[in-house]
């Protein structure tokens, strides 16, 4: 297994999305999305090289872990100067808002889940014409950058959702991890009777619920947007809020329990809690804090009635409208959309390649990259509105009195759907 060098700034980051935790075919898989290229700027980037300094803002680690690729590129150019900004994860999202508004920006950005929003308020560029080959990226990658059928920001990184379990506790409870919905209760009885308090583990609270809610609803076929409405109160959404619900009414689950990610990963590894849906990058941070690290294994989502897909996340790289060297930028960018680069950078910060030749380098060889690869060619990413946080915010505050009963499923889409057409999709 590749050593994990991410930094603990990034361990902080994975906190913030797991606490109290961007053709799919049937129950098959072995079915792929086609992938339609997006449209890009008219102006072209050529092959000379980068001049001038580029200025970088990244989230602390990621921008940590650009030296040795910002050292290669500028031996390649030897007339430009990267300059990389590291900024705390919670404080670069205010920082580059208020940089487009005043017009001092950098040359290129992690615009992250704000992207819609800078793009509505005319702050970030069309990715030139040819810059990048959308057909080398997962589809999901090249959706997730792209905002009415625009693409804003280069492909860098992704992340995927997988199903990890203790694997001690499955082979002594003698089960196979669940393959669809209808499995999950009766592997939950089983790992409980192996010793495991929380034997499935699932969001329930307040904040960060709509991560399971949403991976059931694109598990049931549904969708939270479409053609400029929502459809949080279609029979998809109510089958995956009755599967949700189900969780919790039938004990596989507890309502009660708010993950927290260092407790997380030591109850992991003793067994005390025997499975959940996670994020890819926490991979490593499971296995290190296991007894061996062959203790967790992953696999991927129980399917649903449609797939077994989830969603899709992970980060661009963009260059704002006023940046004072976008030609750099995007040469910049450019590199670091490459396999070669991208194998190097998964090396580097433990997260997992945008571009598909990149999973060819032998830096990916690691236990988890089938599973990793499978669920980033199966899952979709979030819908790209302006207002996606907001609703998606309002989806976590209904699902949290779903989990507790409070709600029905039937009383919970309708509560959402209400909710969402009342924020609206942001768009003009």
């Amino acid at each position: 297994m590749t050593a994990n060098r991410m930094s603990l700034r990034l361990l902080t980051a994975a906190a913030v999305v797991l606490t109290a935790t961007a053709a799919i075919g049937g129950c098959g898989r072995d079915s792929t999305p086609n992938q339609t290229p997006t449209q890009t700027a008219a102006v072209t980037i050529d092959d000379s090289p980068a001049t001038g300094t580029i200025q970088v803002w990244a989230f602390n680690s990621e921008g940590e872990a650009l030296a040795g690729l910002v050292e290669e590129f500028e031996k390649a150019n030897p007339d430009v100067k990267v300059v990389v900004t590291p900024i705390p994860n919670d404080e670069l999202p205010r920082k580059l808002e208020a940089a487009l508004a005043s017009g001092q920006v950098p040359d290129l950005v992690q615009p992250s889940t704000a992207l819609p929003s800078y793009v509505a308020a005319g702050g970030i560029l069309p990715v030139p014409e040819g810059l990048i080959d959308q057909a080398g990226f997962f589809p999901a990658a090249i959706e997730l950058n792209t905002v009415d059928g625009t693409l804003y920001s280069v492909p860098w990184y992704v992340t995927a959702q997988v199903f990890a379990y203790n694997a001690d506790l499955a082979a002594e409870a003698g089960v196979e991890p669940p393959a669809t919905w209808d499995d999950v209760v009766a592997w939950a009885e089983a790992l409980r009777s192996a010793g495991a308090a929380n034997p499935l583990t699932t969001n329930a609270d307040v904040e960060n619920s709509w991560q399971a809610l949403l991976t059931f609803i694109i598990q049931a076929g549904g969708t939270v947007y479409e053609n400029g409405e929502f459809k949080l109160d279609s029979p998809e959404m109510l089958a995956a809020c009755r599967h949700y619900a189900s969780l919790f009414s039938s004990g596989a689950s507890d309502a009660s329990f708010l993950i927290e990610l260092a407790e997380t990963i030591v109850q992991f590894g003793s067994g005390e809690i025997g499975s959940m849906q996670v994020p890819s990058y926490l991979y490593n941070y499971l296995r290190q804090g296991a007894p061996t690290p062959e203790t967790i294994a992953i696999t991927t989502l129980p399917a649903g009635p449609a797939n077994y897909g989830s969603y899709f996340g992970g980060s661009g790289l963009s260059v704002p409208a006023e940046a004072p060297n976008p030609d750099a930028a995007w040469k910049f960018a450019r590199f670091l959309a490459e396999p070669a680069s991208q194998a190097a950078f998964y090396e580097a910060g433990g997260v997992l390649p945008a571009a598909r030749a990149a999973w060819e380098d032998p830096r990916l060889d690691s236990p988890g990259a089938p599973v990793f690869q499978e669920m980033l060619e199966a899952s979709k990413a979030p819908p790209n509105i302006p207002t996606w946080t907001q609703i998606r915010s309002e989806i976590s505050a209904v699902a949290e009195q779903l989990a507790h009963g409070v709600l029905t499923p039937e009383e919970a889409v309708v509560a959402m759907q209400a909710k969402a057409v009342e924020i609206g999709d942001g768009r003009q």
